[in-house]
């Protein structure tokens, strides 16, 4: 069964973030290489990860100045984010915010980008 894109919120303090109208994520879990001479030169990955970020995208219509005035002061780590998945499922931990961006045409609304990178472990809860 699909999801609306609708669905998918990135929140700040419990709050979606006003305007959003696309939103991503990407997780990597970085191997550790334990390759060795003995490995008769396959790769070998350790069963962990040597280390685990969370990356979102967020990019729409602005509608607000939170997300404009958090880039522009000094507090670039936001201890308030929470993803909430379509399924019921959720993601919630600190992320830095890497980028903001705002554009307008003369003939149009103004947008906005922005990116966060996640900082130490996130929790997640998965579905009921």
């Amino acid at each position: 069964m699909a999801d609306t894109g609708r669905d998918l919120l990135i929140l700040k303090n419990s709050v979606a973030i006003a305007g959003a109208q696309e939103n991503g994520i990407s997780i990597d879990n970085s191997p550790v290489d334990v390759t060795t001479i003995a490995s008769n030169g396959y790769r070998t990955l350790a069963d962990f990860a040597g280390m685990r970020s969370l990356d979102i995208s967020i990019s729409g219509i602005w509608a607000d100045k939170v997300i404009r005035d958090q880039a522009m002061g000094t507090t670039l780590l936001l201890t308030d984010i929470t993803i909430d998945f379509a399924d019921g499922g959720s993601l919630s931990g600190d992320f830095y915010l890497a980028n903001y961006e705002e554009n307008g045409a003369h003939d149009g609304a103004v947008t906005f980008t922005a990116s966060l990178q996640s900082s130490g472990a996130w929790t997640y809860v998965t579905a009921s």
